[in-house]
């Protein structure tokens, strides 16, 4: 008795405060009692869920059961997660994938894997022909797999040598296709083997990579330079040094979401990093690059500064959220872009993955672009809403979304018809199919190109920009009308008078900078603290904030303004 009025005190008043769980956790809202929520049994459902993430002492009794699991049966209660000899970590996916068997979570048999990856294959070599019309290069880099690289920590199990490995697979394709990639699982395997590098590739606990995703970098920038003839900057590394706290929970990663009571002994690790600076000349070329894959990237960036190496870049995390910015600081859902316009933007188009999710082929990002590039928005979506008006009158859909509401059901349909149209591209779209390079083109290209030629030219995005302000319209607005006055031969924005107010365009530059503080919480709760001190409302602080920061950009000269 004692014991559960302990647990419900520290439930209402958490007297207690302990280091939150690792992991991503949805919390359930508070249910509120009313006679529907009630009579639907949607209370009773809420009321359980909310007391079983709430409970008093929840975090500790969690780690302490999971460091049982972890002690004694040598498991976690991460399904996902799999406890390899000598405390070394692995994802699921990369032990399977070693042993031969991750082809089963995606495809019931060789034959229908190989069918998809030869589709996929083919629709990646066209879309790199179409792009390279328009001096884009698009190409594919593949992560190390852990899995290849240290199977000695793994725990046993027999291989099925029956299946098809999708990352030799599609190497081989590649090759027949003189499409260019990285492969970078056999490199590090060579890497690990000649034992020449004094920091580990991978981490025990972790999943990805450590300070290695530098030195990938570095092969890519090289890499990606050689397809286009051109220089890019070089990255230099300073003196190795002791990861730091922030360094080391990437590299603990796995071990960090089965929340332990106490950390796993790292005897194997040998855990170090380096500053990584951007050095140019005046033959350096910065490009612009749209990234678009898995988590490998994203400790590339925290290693490398990708804001010094690249004009501009873009992150487009498995095609569905796409990360932007300075630092990435920003982000936004893929499919609220102008996906035509981002893409042709760039001058190359990186798809990147790690050999194992080379099974989910290219996220459906190759079969988007090529629809946007190749065929007119109307007619997309026409086809889109003929499939999803057939799927609304199939029986076994109507049977499967019966208990759905209006907006659920509307949204899952949308979905089948999207994923049906994409997969089938080749059959709705027939100037897609076949085995050369498709002709036809949306016709927004045009358009599209244009403002890409504005967006090179600093001085005219200037006049844009302020043209945004003066004629309170976004950016993009601005941009598309002022490519059907160049096309139109009509009169350009660039050239009227107003737009080159140099008070309106720092005004411009400070609003962004509101925009890019407002995505960091840590700052905003440091300018709030500042404007209690200073007797400031939060907005005057944060504006006056923004417009110091921009006015150090213009003194060291990362900004410059036209007199």
């Amino acid at each position: 008795m004692l014991l559960l009025v302990s647990f419900t005190i520290q439930q209402h008043f958490r007297f207690f405060s302990f280091a939150p769980l690792n992991g991503v956790f949805v919390p359930t809202p508070q249910p509120q009692l009313t006679y529907e929520s009630y009579r639907s049994t949607e209370y009773q459902s809420q009321t359980e869920s909310h007391i079983r993430e709430s409970f008093g002492f929840r975090e500790p009794l969690i780690r302490f059961f999971d460091q049982f699991l972890y002690d004694f049966f040598h498991t976690t209660y991460n399904e996902e997660v799999v406890v390899g000899k000598d405390h070394w970590f692995y994802f699921k996916q990369h032990v399977n994938e070693y042993y031969g068997t991750e082809m089963y979570r995606w495809y019931g048999s060789s034959e229908e894997a190989c069918a998809d990856f030869d589709r996929e294959a083919r629709l990646m070599w066209k879309l790199r022909g179409v792009l390279k019309e328009y001096g884009i290069e698009f190409l594919m880099f593949m992560a190390p797999d852990k899995g290849f690289l240290y199977p000695e920590h793994m725990p046993y199990r027999k291989h099925d040598t029956t299946t098809v490995n999708a990352r030799e697979y599609y190497s081989a394709k590649f090759d027949d296709y003189g499409f260019p990639y990285i492969e970078m699982t056999k490199w590090f395997i060579e890497l690990k083997k000649a034992d020449t590098l004094p920091y580990s590739l991978f981490s025990q606990s972790g999943a990805h990579w450590g300070f290695s995703a530098a030195l990938a970098t570095d092969s890519l920038l090289r890499f990606m330079e050689n397809l286009k003839g051109e220089q890019l900057p070089r990255l230099h590394f300073g003196p190795l040094r002791e990861s730091s706290e922030a360094t080391l929970k990437g590299d603990h990663d796995l071990e960090n979401t089965v929340n332990l009571m106490r950390p796993v002994p790292h005897d194997y690790d040998r855990l170090y990093d380096a500053e990584v600076t951007v050095v140019t000349d005046p033959t350096t070329i910065k490009p612009n690059v749209l990234f678009v894959g898995n988590s490998f990237l994203r400790r590339m960036h925290y290693y490398v500064p990708f804001d010094d190496v690249f004009s501009y870049s873009e992150y487009w995390y498995y095609n569905s959220t796409a990360y932007y910015g300075k630092k990435y600081s920003k982000n936004a859902n893929v499919f609220s872009l102008d996906i035509l316009q981002k893409i042709l933007d760039a001058d190359y188009v990186v798809w990147f993955t790690d050999g194992n999710q080379m099974y989910k082929t290219s996220y459906m990002f190759v079969e988007t672009a090529l629809l946007n590039l190749c065929i007119d928005d109307d007619l997309v979506q026409e086809t889109r809403d003929y499939i999803l008006d057939s799927l609304d009158r199939d029986s076994l859909t109507l049977l499967n979304t019966a208990n759905m509401n209006e907006k659920e059901r509307g949204s899952l349909l949308w979905s089948q018809a999207d994923k049906l149209l994409k997969k089938n591209l080749e059959y709705y779209f027939p100037d897609l199919a076949g085995n050369s390079i498709p002709v036809v083109r949306n016709s927004r290209v045009t358009e599209a190109l244009v403002i890409k030629r504005i967006k090179k030219d600093p001085k005219w995005m200037m006049a844009l920009c302020c043209q945004s302000i003066i004629q309170d319209l976004p950016l993009d607005d601005i941009l598309k009308i002022e490519a059907k006055n160049i096309l139109c031969n009509g009169l350009l924005m660039r050239d009227m008078k107003e737009s080159i107010s140099r008070e309106v365009y720092i005004e411009y530059l400070v609003r962004e900078m509101i925009e890019e503080i407002s995505g960091k919480p840590e700052l905003l709760e440091k300018i709030n603290k500042k404007a209690l001190e200073n007797g400031k409302s939060f907005e005057d602080q944060l504006r006056g904030d923004a417009r110091w920061l921009i006015n150090e950009q213009i003194k060291k000269g990362t900004i410059v303004l036209e007199e």
